[in-house]
């Protein structure tokens, strides 16, 4: 078994508390191949795409920092009330 399996299995036994700490820690963990730079950690993610990028660039030598992703909040505008039928039933009505 390896190291980080044990670690893994030895997670899953902590309370959910004490497992968010963890997690908070080893996303502020700095990379050690640059140690001053802000880090973000590779999740594989699509809309991680810039990340890889900007990765690949700090490696290259291209660029001199990474620059943590920008979470921008997803608000939902409120649904625009029409009257009459349901405007799905008129593009289906719309597409025969």
């Amino acid at each position: 078994m390896s190291t980080v399996e044990e670690i893994l299995n030895a997670g899953k036994n902590l309370p959910q508390q004490q497992r968010a700490e963890i997690k908070r820690r080893l996303e502020d963990m700095p990379d050690q191949r640059d140690a001053g730079a802000a880090q973000v950690a590779e999740t594989g993610k699509a809309g991680d795409l810039d990340q890889r990028i900007q990765r690949a660039l700090y490696e290259a030598g291209l660029i001199s920092e990474i620059k943590p992703r920008v979470k921008r909040p997803r608000k939902r505008p409120p649904p625009i009330k029409i009257r009459g039928k349901p405007l799905s039933e008129t593009i289906i009505e719309d597409r025969r």
